[in-house]
């Protein structure tokens, strides 16, 4: 039994190395599956290892081992995939300007950074319960939703955005730096089943389930910035009480 939580983690590396393959293959599609079913064992790995009581050290750099190329690795192959197929197709080739291999090289900024935020992350005591930074599986989340956005919503905006040449590299630089930035988040773990202990986590993902249920892939994409502002919201009101109770 104390085992399943750790197989669950290499559940998780082995969907996000499979994503990593399928990406660089010209299936940005399916590699968008494997990166939601690794979020999906990211999930599980920790509820077990909650229900089962058998948290161990191990267990936690395995995960955040995983976490590098499920939300790191295989993201990045994806906006590369998409930036050099939008730029007049995948590969390199002896014609394809230096300028643009290099702009597409751009997203392999967020493993980096995603390994930085996690061994930062691993040893800061102050994020037991909110997160300093983005979390690295948000990037997975936004990033998975574009490729599913471009095959079954082409009408939607972020198809434009993505069309410009510029959406995945500024997205790239700017998700890079918020994964190891300052910024204040609360932690999506649930806490028991009671309301009092988990209000702010419950009205969050029932504004995401509107939003997925409204537009569909594009809202998928969009929970996270609508996170990440509501955060904010949440941080502000927090801040402000304290300071009037001293």
């Amino acid at each position: 039994m104390k085992h399943i939580p750790n197989i669950i983690t290499l559940l998780n590396l082995l969907s996000g190395s499979l994503a990593v393959v399928f990406a660089l293959q010209g299936y940005p599609a399916f590699a968008s599956v494997l990166v939601m079913a690794g979020f999906l064992f990211d999930f599980l790995d920790g509820f077990s290892a909650r229900l089962l009581k058998v948290q161990s050290a191990i267990g936690k750099e395995l995960d955040s081992l995983a976490d590098v190329i499920t939300f790191g690795l295989a993201p990045a192959a994806i906006l590369f995939g998409i930036q050099l197929e939008l730029a007049g197709g995948a590969g390199f080739s002896a014609d394809k300007p230096l300028g643009i291999i290099l702009i597409s090289l751009i997203p392999f900024l967020l493993p980096v950074f995603a390994g930085l935020r996690l061994a930062m992350f691993n040893i800061d005591e102050r994020q037991t319960t909110r997160f300093i930074g983005l979390p690295t599986p948000a990037n997975g989340i936004m990033v998975l939703a574009l490729p599913l956005v471009m095959k079954f919503q082409p009408d939607s905006f972020l198809v434009s955005w993505l069309e410009s040449g510029f959406f995945i590299p500024a997205y790239s630089i700017l998700v890079s730096w918020l994964m190891v930035s300052p910024v204040r988040l609360f932690s999506l773990k649930i806490k028991g089943l009671k309301w009092v202990d988990n209000r702010f986590t419950f009205l969050f993902l029932a504004i995401a389930l509107i939003l997925i249920l409204v537009l569909g892939y594009t809202g998928i994409f969009l929970t996270i910035p609508c996170y990440i502002l509501y955060a904010g919201v949440l941080d502000t009101i927090e801040t402000r009480r304290h300071s009037s109770i001293h």
